[in-house]
């Protein structure tokens, strides 16, 4: 496991900053004073808001650079003006609450995504599986990356959105748009330290355990990063327990869900049972 404290994420923070300056610079941005750079993150009161302020302050930027997305929507920078926007997170594992819910369920935010010269996804930790479709996007396979959406996620029913989704996705020019990360995250049955024997040993636990606890929601990543105010969604689910994690599915349309007992779902290893439900769903 991958531990993200407070002094360790200050240090990521730079590192991040440092790879996005490299990135906007060859592209001609301003990356001294930021002055034709927005910074924003995606959804409100979410790990966004954290990172923002991290990377804020570990970089030294002036609140000025800083925007919410509705006020940016509100005074969209004017056609004129060659302008870069850099969405701020902590981690990003199948990149489906960006694309999905932020881009391809909000034509708002497509719009204003569209008035920028150069988008950035700027993460702390991007897993292998978001960057292989950013990959795909950028290739416009959009289909592809609806049809790797809808095996992934069984707890979402895509079909009586999935044209308008696919047509939304496909109105951007990814080539535009990138990801940055301070690091990766890969699955652990992949990690180099274990040897051909434990790979095997921990792949055929880590079945045991998704059969026997039933499959959540982006587990099947199996990833191995966690930051110190909670765990990301892409870990085992095995793991969840260990760890203050509340998974939110409020932000989601309702409809679409399948088989989701509650809008809040709360692992903590301090309840007598091993998930609790918060707003149940009737």
């Amino acid at each position: 496991m991958q531990m993200h404290g407070w002094a360790r994420l200050i240090r990521e923070c730079r590192l991040l900053h440092q790879r996005l300056c490299i990135d906007l610079e060859e592209d001609g941005f301003d990356v001294e004073r930021c002055s034709d750079i927005d910074f924003s993150r995606a959804f409100v009161c979410k790990s966004g808001d954290l990172i923002s302020y991290l990377y804020r302050k570990a970089n030294r930027l002036p609140v000025t650079c800083f925007h919410n997305i509705e006020g940016l929507q509100a005074s969209p920078p004017p056609p004129e003006q060659r302008r870069a926007l850099v969405i701020l997170d902590d981690y990003i594992g199948t990149g489906s609450q960006f694309l999905f819910t932020f881009v391809a369920r909000n034509a708002a935010n497509r719009a204003l995504l569209q008035r920028y010269a150069r988008v950035r996804l700027a993460a702390i930790v991007v897993h292998d599986d978001a960057r292989q479709k950013w990959k795909q996007l950028q290739h416009r396979e959009i289909e592809q990356v609806m049809a790797i959406e809808e095996q992934q996620l069984s707890c979402v029913d895509f079909a009586p959105e999935r044209h308008d989704l696919i047509a939304a996705l496909a109105s951007l020019d990814w080539r535009r748009a990138g990801l940055v990360a301070a690091g990766r995250d890969f699955p652990v049955i992949a990690h180099p330290q274990l040897s051909p024997e434990e790979r095997q040993q921990l792949r055929a636990f880590l079945q045991r355990q998704q059969e026997a606890e039933g499959a959540g929601t982006t587990e099947f990543l199996l990833g191995h990063h966690s930051f110190f105010y909670g765990a990301p969604n892409a870990l085992a689910r095995v793991l969840l327990p260990l760890f203050k994690r509340i998974e939110d599915f409020s932000v989601y349309p309702r409809e679409s869900q399948v088989g989701l007992p509650a809008d809040l779902l709360d692992y903590d290893i301090d309840n007598p049972e091993p998930v609790t439900l918060h707003y149940p769903r009737s």
